[in-house]
């Protein structure tokens, strides 16, 4: 369980706190994967880590070190905006958001071509 009371980053949004951000993460990857046991497999293959602590994870109580942190971003656009909203960069998720349209766009493109073709 990670104390209420631990270090706070400065200068974003909220006051951030390892508590606080344990249960961000959570709440990202239960919203991306729910909370079966399937939730806890994948977030296990994602990172190469315990079951004990992947449900720690899901369930809000730990949150990841620097470079699982980075893997769960890499798999989860939940996590990744979960970041850049606790960093202040909300921004950047916009720019995320539109390269995502983008590609679904372009997928229906090329859907389109592919009927018109035939």
């Amino acid at each position: 369980m990670v104390p209420i009371s631990g270090s706070k980053l400065r200068g974003t949004p909220t006051d951030l706190s390892d508590a606080l951000l344990a249960q961000m993460i959570g709440a990202a990857l239960k919203a991306d994967l729910g909370g079966t046991r399937q939730a806890t497999k994948t977030v296990m293959r994602w990172t190469h880590v315990s079951d004990h602590t992947a449900r720690s994870w899901l369930n809000g109580h730990t949150s990841p070190s620097s470079l699982h942190l980075l893997e769960l971003a890499m798999q989860s656009e939940t996590v990744m905006a979960v970041i850049l909203q606790a960093t202040g960069h909300t921004g950047l998720r916009l720019a995320l958001d539109l390269a995502a349209v983008e590609r679904a766009l372009e997928d229906a493109l090329f859907e389109v071509r592919a009927l018109r073709s035939t």
